[in-house]
């Protein structure tokens, strides 16, 4: 599981998705709780912002702008090692 991987998921979405859909979308599928502590970590990064409404049991997310861009620069990384 990459940042990328994670971030391309909620940008193909335009939505908010549950931690749990973003699990079901990796390979192989993380530990729940490590999944729900990185995205946590993600929005602290401005990367992913959660649902104002989100409360216990419905919490979710949505990729930002600065999360848009962040996926950019990971994809230019990636084409452009040093």
């Amino acid at each position: 599981m990459t940042k990328l991987d994670v971030l391309r998921i909620f940008a193909q979405s335009n939505g908010f998705l549950k931690p749990d859909s973003v699990r079901l979308k990796l390979r192989p599928a993380p530990n729940r709780r490590s999944l729900y502590s990185y995205l946590g970590r993600l929005k602290g990064q401005g990367l992913l912002e959660r649902n104002p409404n989100s409360r216990r049991g419905y919490l979710s997310y949505r990729i930002t702008e600065r999360g848009r861009a962040r996926i950019e620069y990971l994809r230019w990384q990636l084409q452009n090692p040093s």
